[in-house]
């Protein structure tokens, strides 16, 4: 038995059915949490080790590249890059795409293990981390205090952070520029050496001193208790009382040789606000969360702590993401609803007959709400492409139902009962538009099994879309003969229904229409070569003036973030790049009214962990971010880009500033881009000279292009150091060597850790080093007293020469050696013509033959993407086609129907070239949904053409009458789907970058398909069936004059 009859014979089970799909619909809809983005998993492992103390040069030596070596034989890997910074090393791993990360990251794990061993004593465990949407924070927020200020870390880290991390869906809280306590003994090297002592030994002392015990269990009588020796430190004055000696009768204590303070520690990371200096706490989401849920749920942990905060500690919201979540899914949502009223309205100008609108309509959510269970059951969020999905099928889904309550009603008005015109009319057209959905569906199926961020971002939505045409596919041959079997009136055959004046002056209106376009038929099957060479020249020449469109990669967001990163000389404090950051944050506040009230902020510095860095942050002394967030898109004149471009001048006129740049639109757009520029050209090579020469000739001259703007590189200029050159032959013979030696003088300027202070519950580290006027004098170090193996001391000038010299402060690495990196925004022009700029500026350049100069970036996302994008094109056109054959059982009919295909790109050129457009990732994925879109069309015109031929009818009145009798469902299933992406193309708000260009480039393309296919489909029909027409036999007369 078949759908219709079933539907049809059993309403009341199709009812009940149809309102269980509505229920789960309903309920799924109401559990899907809200997020901007699908989530998202890089195939890319980061791995943090921190070496605190350690030049980048030996971060790199010690560090990166022993992970690096071990790293490069982790299964599927692609490429390993490093960067070796001061106290840290970073290491990625990117991977295929399509490579399971977590079986990936345990593969890392387990090959860390192996070297862990060969890494330094005071390095920590490396730290894996797998890059995805989740760690961005969700808010950042600035504390600040007056009074509290020197104990502002314990009450951020107690009464603000360690809250915080409790909140349900909260990762992580990383504290930026904190005040941390530290119990700092500075020893005086003189007294230490008057009493033969060394900081191994002190720090030996100290630890023991301060440590408690158990002694085990013990029983008397029948209890039974527990022994213990506490010996923890109770103050920090018992700490200074401590005895380390006995010197010539005289017990020696702690006071004696060094000076014990209660401070904090040294730090070269700044947070700040507004309000002044403090701290920067960033939140981060649990992978897979509601971040809408996430960040209500931590604004209202924010609230109550407040009150129980001292009266002078602020809190402000620097930065959330949820504005731009909400308002995106508002403004496509508000998107949906009038795609859905503008068909509705189609339908009843179509139609004019509420009973049969009503039937149509009915069809829509039921359509629709699929896609939630859909959603829901496969663990997605509602995000922009998902409900990008729901927007461009929302116009579709009603073309179905509109072919089977067009049959029915023709069957009625025969005669036909309404039960019987149900079960026969839909019957008759379940093929057809299976066909006719099927070949609108192909075109996502390559889609779906495509990797890379263009899978990532779109795979949802071909899935979605897909699954919707499916249950509209469902509604139109259950839901749809159902109702209209229950809903229409039954006619008399030959019997003529009354309508109103409305309806016979509009059904005049539409008589005349296709009267007009069967003249227009007329006329083009009799000028057939000037039609197709008139369509073959406007196609030409569109395609040359598509020439000069420009290509983009990922649109970004105007979600209002406006951030500078500034650099300054290398060399300079973290206390100086911070007075910097101030003067750029009052730039800010001068010339950005747009900006909203508190959302200021700056940070300056290098996080000891590489916390930044692990966000997404640049972080280096030398290095500052300034941000602020601003108001709405539809709430000011200017984008986010133009508000940022106001800036520049002044930040570039700030002496101390040797380079900078600046982002207007999202911090979450160019995360999802993995924060590479648009153009990055890396330059490696053996000689470092070479290196760096090449890499500044190729930054001048990117200067002086038009084509680009914050033009920077990573070439290291070095900063000056300390460097201690041991004697080996002189370190031997005095019982030393250079292990030793490094030791002892590390231990003598960074400090070595002596155990912890314990006070209330918290832990503070007792760190022991020189006096700072010993070990910040170049005099002074030469003078560090050394222990050899006889435990004699033994100066350091002695056994080494101490002078100055230069290290680097970044290093990076690609593919196992170092590499320089020039990057570059673009000047207002696309990716594409950027990318051929920066090719004819490398062919202007002689490059060493030494030298290695490769174009990198976001240019090299994209071309990956395009290609894979011009697979799926063609395979799409390919299935398209293969669909038709097998519906037409022919090859010569389908083909026909595939001269619809590429003037479609007519209307999409002019459009670009008109609004200004360039060919993105979001644009080409609307050309590949038109692929099997505007096919439909002329298979309802070929179809129904050879219905009439079989009849009898002659080939030029078969293509006349075909056309007269199918220009109505034809516009009508048009302008559904053409009105309902219109608000979606027309859009203002937050996030239409990310979809109004695909709304462009579907009404575009459609609009003017349809209206060529509608005269260049039938002219092809005639020119491949014109040996037919020449063996007719004119035994009947002409209707196509008639």
């Amino acid at each position: 038995m078949k759908l219709p009859q079933v539907a049809v014979k059993r309403p009341v089970f199709t009812a009940m059915l149809f309102v269980a799909i509505l229920l789960f619909g309903v309920v799924s809809l109401t559990r899907l949490p809200l997020d901007i983005m699908p989530e998202m998993e890089l195939p890319t492992l980061t791995v943090i080790t921190v070496y605190p103390g350690a030049s980048a040069d030996e971060v790199e030596e010690q560090v990166s590249k022993k992970l690096e070596k071990i790293l490069s034989g982790t299964e599927h890997l692609k490429e390993i890059t490093s960067q070796s910074k001061e106290n840290v090393s970073f290491v990625q791993l990117q991977f295929e795409w399509g490579t399971d990360i977590t079986s990936a990251a345990n593969n890392a794990r387990d090959l860390i293990e192996l070297v862990k061993n060969k890494l330094p004593r005071d390095a920590h465990n490396p730290i894996i981390f797998k890059v995805n949407s989740s760690l961005m924070p969700v808010l950042v927020y600035g504390v600040t205090a007056n009074e509290s200020y020197n104990g502002l870390y314990k009450i951020v880290d107690d009464e603000v952070a360690s809250k915080l991390r409790k909140v349900p869906g909260v990762g992580s809280v990383i504290v930026i520029g904190a005040p941390e306590r530290e119990i700092k003994v500075d020893i005086d090297p003189v007294k230490l050496h008057a009493y033969n002592l060394s900081l191994n030994q002190v720090a030996t002392v100290l630890k023991a001193q301060n440590i408690s015990i158990p002694g085990g269990n013990i029983k008397v009588g029948n209890d039974d208790y527990s022994v213990r020796i506490p010996g923890d430190i109770a103050s920090v004055d018992e700490l200074r009382d401590m005895a380390l000696i006995s010197f010539n009768g005289k017990v020696i204590r702690l006071s004696d040789v060094a000076e014990v303070r209660d401070e904090y520690k040294e730090k070269d990371d700044v947070g700040r606000t507004t309000n002044g200096k403090g701290v920067t706490l960033m939140v981060q989401k649990q992978s897979g969360e509601n971040t809408l849920e996430v960040v209500k749920k931590i604004r209202k942990k924010v609230a109550e702590i407040k009150p129980a905060l001292p009266s002078d500690v602020s809190i402000t919201e620097v930065m959330k993401s949820d504005e731009l979540i909400t308002e995106s899914i508002n403004n496509l949502s508000e998107s949906l609803w009038y795609a859905l009223f503008f068909v509705v309205l189609v339908v009843m100008a179509f139609l004019r007959n509420w009973k049969q609108s009503f039937i149509i309509f009915i069809t829509i959510p039921f359509s629709l709400i699929v896609a939630f269970i859909v959603m829901f059951a496969s663990g997605w969020t509602i995000n922009i492409f998902s409900l990008m999905s729901l927007v461009v099928a929302s116009g579709m889904v009603v073309d179905n139902a509109i072919v089977v309550l067009e049959n029915i009603t023709q069957h009625i008005e025969k005669g036909a009962k309404p039960k019987q015109a149900a079960i026969f009319g839909s019957s008759e057209m379940g093929m057809a538009i299976s066909a006719s959905t099927l070949t609108t569906i192909v075109v996502f199926l390559p889609m779906i099994f495509m990797g890379g961020i263009v899978g990532i971002m779109f795979k949802q939505l071909a899935i979605l879309t897909s699954v919707t045409l499916i249950a509209s596919l469902f509604t139109a041959l259950t839901l749809t003969p159902m109702a209209s079997s229950q809903m229409l009136e039954g006619m008399k055959k030959n019997e003529k229904r009354r309508h109103g004046k409305l309806f016979e002056w509009s059904e005049r209106m539409f008589q005349k229409l296709e009267n007009g376009y069967k003249k227009a038929l007329a006329w083009v099957v009799h000028h057939k070569t000037f039609t197709v060479i008139v369509t073959v020249a406007l196609l030409a020449f569109s395609l040359w003036v598509g020439k000069g469109l420009g290509t983009d990669y990922i649109p970004e967001f105007d979600a209002g973030d406006v951030v500078a990163v500034i650099e300054t000389e290398v060399g300079t404090s973290t206390t100086k790049t911070d007075s910097v950051a101030q003067l750029v944050m009052q730039i800010f506040q001068d010339e950005i009214p747009e900006m909203v009230p508190g959302s200021l902020a700056s940070v300056s510095g290098q996080t000891e962990e590489g916390l930044l860095s692990s966000v997404g942050f640049s972080e280096g002394k030398n290095i500052a971010t300034v941000m602020c967030h601003l108001s709405k898109p539809n709430e000011r004149k200017h984008s986010a880009k133009q508000i940022a471009d106001r800036v520049r001048p002044r930040i570039a006129a700030i002496p101390e500033v040797e380079n900078f740049r600046l982002l207007g639109g999202s911090i979450i757009s160019a995360a999802v881009t993995g924060n590479k520029k648009p153009i990055e050209i890396e330059v490696s090579g053996n000689s470092f000279g070479s290196i760096n020469s090449t890499a500044e000739a190729i930054t001048a001259r990117m200067r002086q292009s038009k084509y680009f703007s914050d033009v920077i590189n990573n070439v290291d200029k070095g900063k000056l150091e300390v460097q201690i050159r041991v004697d080996k032959r002189k370190a031997s013979a005095m019982g030393l060597n250079s292990a030793m030696i490094g030791l002892q003088v590390r231990q003598s300027i960074y400090g070595t850790e002596a155990g912890e202070f314990k006070e209330g519950g918290d832990e503070y580290d007792i760190t022991l080093r020189y006096s700072p006027e010993y070990r910040n004098d170049i005099s002074q170090i030469r003078n560090i007293q050394l222990k050899n193996l006889l435990n004699q001391t033994i100066p350091l000038s002695a056994v080494a020469e101490v002078e100055m010299g230069t290290s680097p402060l970044q290093i990076n690495r690609k593919g196992q050696q170092r590499v320089v990196k020039v990057m570059a925004e673009l000047n207002d022009v696309s990716l594409g013509d950027a990318h051929k700029e920066a090719k004819r500026i490398l062919a202007g350049l002689d490059i060493p033959s030494d030298v290695t100069v490769e174009i990198a970036g976001q240019t090299t996302d994209q071309g990956e993407s395009f290609g894979d994008l011009y697979l799926i094109l063609a395979l799409g056109v390919l299935l398209v086609y293969m669909v038709m054959a097998s519906q037409f059982e022919s090859f010569r009919d389908p083909f026909i129907i595939m001269f619809a295909v590429p003037v479609t790109f007519i209307g999409v050129i002019w459009a670009f070239k008109l609004i200004g457009l360039t060919l993105s990732i979001t644009t080409f994925v609307g050309l590949i949904m038109l692929m099997g879109i505007v096919v439909n069309n002329g298979i309802v015109l070929v179809d129904y053409t050879n219905l009439l031929r079989k009849r009898g009818y002659k080939l030029y009145d078969a293509i006349a009458e075909a056309g007269r009798s199918r220009l109505r469902p034809v516009l009508m299933t048009t302008f559904t789907t053409l009105l309902g992406m219109v608000p979606m193309a027309t859009s203002s708000g937050m996030g239409r970058e990310a979809y109004s260009p695909l709304g462009i480039t579907m009404i575009s393309g459609l609009l003017v398909s349809t209206l060529i296919t509608l005269l260049l489909v039938p002219t092809i029909y005639a020119i491949f069936h014109d040996n037919e027409r020449k063996a007719e036999v004119d035994t009947n007369k002409s209707v196509l004059f008639n």
